[in-house]
């Protein structure tokens, strides 16, 4: 074999270390690694089957959450080789870092003959300059150039349209690669994915079923709002009127509106994926990214639009997966509203995510009935009712932290939603320190 230089490494264990490797190819020309090799021999050392099969996972783990930004198709494993391999290809949006949440300087190594060195932080700023994305993810062109169409293609048909790559935006003129990342994630290829959960209850203790979905974001969204369909329950109150009266768990509309706005709006850069989750009283979608270009969801609301994706909305107008662009949220709450449902959908965003809440609205209106006198009467947000229905359902004192387990909320929510519980008269504190408990009001 050959000797190890800057862009061949030669490991005989696969540890953390590693990472710094991979990382500091992907900030200079890209490289191999080879796994399993003694480092003074350079002789390949035996592996079982099921080592290869470890590594080569832990390697996909690592490609999809450890470093950023995530190189997704820039780390090739090659396991059934006499020699377990790893190739590195140069990226494109350095620098990479080693990551658990967002970009960290300090996880920046570059190579230095045919060592992995941490990168200074001249350096560092020296590459952010170079190497600065000028436009948007979707516009950049796509590390992966072996795309197929399948889906797209036969959507258009579907339309009665021509699909077009060139008006669709999908190309850029110059170089022998043509297609951008708006191409790639509607392609058969496209790598990012998509994950369902539906769970027990109002918390996340216990699961009833757990999906993953891929292929083209288009595919994922179909596939998506089939499955919710299935299991978005139609309630019927006969009211002694000639009609009766018929409402979904979830509107259709806001349900539709909220799973396409997550794949078209989100964050492509995070290595996070698109989540939806049921529970009984709210399905949540959350999305990678917050909101774009210093916007408020009050100014999303009257209409204003976030600049993120502009070649995949483009497309996915021209596959008639958007309607009326830059009323999606309104249209969420006029889902509600239509019903005469005194509830609305409720958003989480953060600096590198973008929540909705939507509220299961036959949920709620049986909890009304049940207890008319604490959720009727009082202006609830969904935290809180989500707490009160815990609450009621485990019928005992609870601490804090168990309510943010049984819940998903964080600290700082529960906090909020116990004091306007409190102060309604619904929840009574008993102890102090690290002996507080909540439980219902027996008043």
């Amino acid at each position: 074999m050959k000797n190890e230089d800057g862009s061949i490494e030669y490991k005989s264990e696969l540890t953390n270390h590693l990472k710094r490797e991979i990382v500091s190819f992907l900030n200079s020309h890209g490289g191999i690694i080879y796994l399993g090799v003694d480092d003074k021999t350079k002789e390949a050392l035996p592996i079982s089957e099921s080592q290869r099969h470890n590594w080569e996972e832990t390697i996909s783990q690592w490609a999809t959450n450890a470093f950023y930004p995530t190189p997704y198709s820039l780390i090739e494993v090659i396991p059934n080789e006499e020699v377990f391999s790893i190739k590195v290809r140069a990226g494109r949006h350095k620098p990479y870092a080693i990551a658990k949440n967002g970009f960290d300087a300090r996880g920046v190594y570059i190579r230095d003959g045919s060592s992995a060195v941490k990168a200074s932080n001249e350096l560092v700023r020296r590459m952010q300059q170079k190497y600065e994305i000028s436009g948007e993810f979707d516009e950049e062109i796509s590390d992966n150039q072996e795309l197929k169409f399948d889906v797209a293609s036969n959507v258009f048909g579907d339309l009665g349209l021509k699909f077009d790559k060139n008006s669709l935006q999908m190309v850029r003129s110059e170089g022998i690669r043509p297609y951008n990342n708006a191409a790639l994630l509607i392609s058969n290829q496209n790598p990012y994915i998509a994950k369902l959960a539906v769970y027990d209850g109002s918390d996340v203790m216990s699961f009833k079923d757990k999906k993953e979905f891929t292929g083209a974001i288009t595919e994922q969204i179909d596939d998506i709002l089939k499955y919710i369909s299935l299991i978005n329950r139609k309630h019927v109150t006969i009211t002694g009127k000639a009609q009766r009266i018929e409402m979904l768990d979830y509107p259709n509309v806001a349900i539709r509106e909220a799973v396409v706005n997550a794949f078209m709006h989100r964050d492509y850069l995070l290595h996070s994926d698109v989540k939806v989750e049921l529970f009984d009283d709210r399905l949540e979608i959350t999305s990678p990214g917050g909101i774009p270009d210093g916007l408020t969801l009050e100014e999303i609301k009257d209409g204003l639009t976030a600049k993120r994706n502009p070649r995949l909305i483009h497309i996915l107008d021209k596959m008639q997966y958007i309607e009326n662009y830059g009323t999606g949220i309104r249209r969420m709450f006029t889902a509600y509203t239509e019903q005469d449902s005194l509830l609305e959908p409720e958003f989480d965003i953060r600096e590198n995510s973008f929540k909705v809440v939507l509220p299961n609205r036959n949920q709620i209106s049986s909890l009304k009935t049940m207890d008319e006198k604490l959720i009727n009467n009082v202006d609830l947000t969904l935290n809180e009712k989500n707490i009160f229905m815990i609450m009621k359902k485990n019928q005992r004192k609870l601490k804090r932290l168990e309510i943010e387990k049984l819940t998903d909320l964080s600290r700082n929510q529960v906090f909020t939603a116990l004091n306007k519980l409190q102060d309604s008269g619904i929840v009574e504190k008993t102890g102090a320190s690290v002996s507080t408990r909540y439980e219902l009001s027996s008043k």
